[in-house]
């Protein structure tokens, strides 16, 4: 039998590595080279299965996956987000390195997530404030998320379960999620960073004659500058 590898994970996946549950059932919906789906298995889940729409990345990570001595437990699968895995008994899903509205459309579609104890842990590469809204509408509140850098940039990631409890999000809680109550540098950055990208939609706003919306975003701006000044002095 080869030889287990340790996968090496940059932080956005090690964060997303260490949500999954261990003895989890576990699918990894666009699995790129594989990498994440190896290290689950050596943190001790059952079985896998390694998920992409492309073929090229898929034959990458099946490759990988041998080399790393996963080839019976994890089973890679062609298909477009989560279509056709209801047939799994899977108990963790995850997604990372893709854009909130993407990782939104692929849950929209995926109704076998509602059954009791199927845990997501998503990391959002954007726009995460349009997951965060979805997940909270649709009874998926979420239950830990975190602030992590990566290289140069600032990510989050969530960890959400169905719970049938539905609410709207204020556009605070929306755009901010839990980071207003972690004491951390990340959580400021991240803060400060989606205080620009507010502050550049109502701008835009402004600009086509939006004035009441963009006076919404403003608000939420002038909100965030004074939650990241009291942030790491209480």
């Amino acid at each position: 039998m080869a030889q287990k590898r340790s996968a090496k994970l940059d932080p956005r996946l090690a964060a997303t590595a260490a949500l999954v549950r261990p003895d989890a059932i576990f699918a990894d919906i666009g699995c790129d080279h594989g990498y994440l789906a190896i290290e689950l298995m050596r943190q001790g889940a059952v079985r896998g299965y390694a998920c992409d729409i492309n073929p090229g990345p898929l034959a990458s990570a099946q490759k990988n996956i041998e080399q790393a001595g996963f080839s019976a437990q994890i089973q890679t699968v062609l298909t477009d987000g989560l279509q056709g895995l209801e047939q799994y008994p899977i108990t963790d899903v995850t997604i990372a390195g893709i854009g909130g509205e993407v990782i939104t459309d692929i849950l929209k579609q995926a109704a076998f997530l509602k059954k009791p104890g199927i845990r997501l842990i998503l990391q959002p590469q954007s726009r995460e404030h349009i997951l965060r809204s979805f997940l909270f509408e649709n009874g998926f509140p979420i239950f830990h998320e975190q602030a992590l850098r990566s290289g140069r940039y600032t990510y989050v990631v969530f960890a959400a379960e169905y719970t049938g409890e539905c609410r709207k999000l204020s556009l605070l809680e929306s755009y901010c999620g839990m980071l207003p109550e972690q004491h951390t540098a990340e959580s400021k950055e991240k803060l400060l960073r989606t205080a620009g990208f507010i502050k550049d939609i109502a701008e835009g706003l402004s600009h086509r004659g939006n004035a009441e919306e963009a006076a919404q975003l403003l608000t939420v701006y002038q909100q965030i500058l004074t939650i990241t000044d009291n942030l790491l002095n209480n």
